[in-house]
Order: structure tokens, then C-alpha cells, then sequence
């Protein structure tokens, strides 16, 4: 599979669970402590996709399984790589200006793996793919608990986080 792209595609495919991570943390105004805390979620949630063996589609096992190996290839490993990550995304993350630059580079990447997509597989596999992307978006989504007081009232998928959801949907042709 992995020989349908060229290089150039390939990375922006295996970027795509980072940037889709990258876009929900910047979704919502919230304290530090709680966007951290997302993000530590959002690499965790993708580690864990990692190591699943139950992935539906060649495109999807195949990227899932090239991110293992280069998880397997650096030298750090467990709790170490885990904080790696997150430092590379908060690296990233403050080369933007504004969280809506960063949202917006995140939903501009989700459209560039819908077009990478459209002509290099079939639309199955594009479409077993773009559902995984989203299927990890939305945990990252569910996994901190905002708004509300002493979390009363407080809602798993903040408005915001649902309207950067629906764009990537979008972005990536997805019907809603």
C-alpha cells in the first residue's frame, strides 16, 4: 500500500492523526492544565490505535502499522515517547499565531489528505481511512469533560469541538 504515494503524501497521511489532535485541542479556550491534558489524551488515544489489531482497511492498517514502526525505531519508548509527542505537537502548535490558525491548518491538512485520497485509492479505502481520522477526533473530543461548573452541566464534545469535527468532516468529503 504504501507504495501508491510518494513520499511527500505519505507523511501528510501519517500526520493526519496529529493534526486532527492538534485542531480539538484548539477548539476551546481553556485552561492550561486542561488543554494539556487534552493533548496527553489525544497522544495517548493515537498510541493506542497503534497497537490495534482490529483496524478496518488496507490503507488504515497499513499507516497504522508504518506509525508503529516509527514508533519502534526511536530510541525512547513508553511514558518517554508518549511526552516526546506531545512536546513535537506543543512545537508545533506555537508556530501559529492564534488557535484559530492552528484549527484552521489542521481542517487546511484534513483537505489535502481528502485530495491525496481521491486519486491515489479507491474510495472505500478513502473512506475506511477519513472514518478512522474522525473516529480518533472524536475521542480526543470526548475525553475531557468542558463547560459547566464543577462539571455540572459540563458536555463531552464542547460546541466548539463539534464545529471543528463537522468542518474536518468536511474538509476531508465525509457526509454529516
Amino acid at each position: 500500500m504504501r507504495e501508491t504515494f510518494t513520499d511527500e503524501e505519505w507523511i501528510t497521511l501519517l500526520q493526519a492523526p496529529m493534526q486532527a489532535i492538534m485542531g480539538i485541542c484548539l477548539a476551546d479556550r481553556v485552561d492550561p492544565v486542561t488543554f494539556l491534558q487534552e493533548l496527553r489524551a489525544g497522544v495517548t488515544i493515537v498510541g493506542e490505535e497503534l497497537r490495534r489489531s482490529d483496524l478496518v482497511g488496507q490503507l488504515t492498517s497499513a499507516l497504522v502499522a508504518s506509525m508503529a514502526q516509527i514508533d519502534a525505531a526511536d530510541a525512547l519508548n513508553g511514558e518517554q515517547l508518549l511526552l516526546k509527542k506531545q512536546f513535537e505537537l506543543l512545537g508545533t502548535i506555537q508556530t501559529f499565531k492564534s488557535s484559530k490558525e492552528g484549527r484552521e491548518a489542521a481542517i487546511d491538512h484534513m483537505q489535502k489528505v481528502a485530495a491525496i485520497l481521491e486519486i491515489r485509492v479507491t474510495g472505500e479505502q478513502a473512506n475506511e481511512f477519513k472514518a478512522w481520522l474522525m473516529a480518533v477526533a472524536v475521542k480526543v473530543a470526548e475525553s475531557q469533560r468542558e463547560g459547566g461548573i464543577m462539571g455540572i452541566g459540563s458536555s463531552r464534545i464542547s460546541d466548539r469541538e463539534s464545529d471543528v469535527l463537522k468542518k474536518m468532516n468536511t474538509a476531508l468529503g465525509l457526509v454529516v
